[in-house]
């Protein structure tokens, strides 16, 4: 049953009143740190056992994408800016936070996701192509409706990542105007999906169904192609090749199972949903669109899918029962000081 709770309820019972709060009080957002540096001190132990070099991002590390995956950290960047001229102390000193804290998750996470087949070279792409094939229909359903879109080959084709991050952008923006504590659970609730995700990778691991059966999107093929030839680089050249080209190919990991571009772009859906709903009238075609992009370009096998779902719905719980009452002890700091209700999916 779906309860009306005031955003402001969930700040503490001990929070100075209005009158008293000062704009500019400052608070550490020790939940995003902390998950940063565990994940971060992970990573960093990974390297050392298997001796594998750990990457840094180059300017030349996200150029096969055709669009960089620091994107999201520019929008990132570009709303602390707006906080920094609102005079928004504490939100900015919350944004600057974040920018190091995702950014290191995402460069572990890119690390362990290059590392995958130094660690684990178990493949299951055969495994998983035998349930696809159980559901052939599915895959082959996917396939028609890419080739059906009434809209250039070319558009279609840059969607699939575009899609992506125009929900990320809409959810920050939006998010950090309306209700700070609910940005904080989604941007939290995506680094959870990127370390459980970088992590998972290394259980049950398969490059993907595209080695065997060629996508229909053909941007996505040219990026598999490239991202194919670093990995039988790697895999030739062993450690040695990740201390000489780990950095500027540490975009090209693959590791189908399970989809994080599904899992986080589920993130956004579910959040939009409990508290924005207006935004699912984009969201809810943009999220179909990636789901079923990601079995016609072939980068996925179904059950990549249903274990992206599965990943976020662990995340949210985790932000929800576990992190939330964190977040709610420190909202004084970061919420409004205007008063919002938001309607909040409760179980009864």
């Amino acid at each position: 049953m779906a309860t009306v709770v005031p955003v402001d309820a969930f700040a503490s019972n001990t929070a100075p009143r209005a009158g008293n709060q000062s704009s500019r009080s400052i608070n550490v957002p020790v939940p995003e740190l902390s998950l940063a540096l565990v994940f971060a001190v992970i990573g960093i132990t990974i390297s050392q056992i298997f001796g594998l070099a750990f990457g840094l991002p180059t300017s030349g590390s996200l150029a096969f994408t055709g669009v960089s995956y620091l994107v999201p950290l520019l929008i990132v960047v570009g709303t602390l800016l707006v906080a920094v001229l609102l005079r928004q102390v504490s939100r900015a000193a919350y944004f600057l936070a974040v920018i190091a804290a995702y950014g290191t998750v995402l460069i572990v996470h890119f690390n362990i996701k290059l590392w995958v087949w130094s660690i684990n070279p178990m493949r299951w792409d055969a495994e998983y192509g035998k349930i696809d094939q159980m559901f052939q229909p599915l895959v082959d359903g996917a396939r028609s409706f890419h080739n059906a879109l009434p809209f250039a080959a070319s558009a279609v084709d840059r969607l699939y990542l575009f899609a992506f991050l125009a929900m990320f952008a809409c959810s920050i923006i939006v998010h950090s105007m309306r209700a700070f504590i609910v940005l904080r659970e989604v941007v939290l609730a995506s680094m959870i999906v990127h370390v459980l995700g970088g992590l998972s990778y290394l259980i049950a691991p398969a490059l993907g169904p595209f080695i065997t059966d060629a996508g229909v999107n053909a941007l996505e093929t040219k990026r598999q192609i490239f991202m194919l030839s670093a990995h039988h680089a790697a895999l030739a050249g062993g450690p040695d090749w990740f201390v000489a080209n780990g950095s500027e190919f540490l975009a090209t990991g693959l590791a189908a199972m399970p989809s994080l571009h599904v899992a986080s772009s589920a993130v956004f859906v579910y959040f939009a949903w409990a508290y924005e709903r207006r935004l699912c009238w984009v969201y809810f075609p943009l999220f179909g669109f990636i789901m079923i992009e990601a079995v016609a370009t072939r980068w996925h096998y179904l059950i990549d899918i249903v274990a992206g779902l599965g990943l976020t719905a662990v995340a949210i719980i985790l932000v929800e029962r576990v992190l939330r009452p964190w977040l709610a002890s420190d909202a004084r700091f970061i919420i409004p000081q205007r008063k919002l209700a938001k309607v909040k999916p409760l179980a009864d």
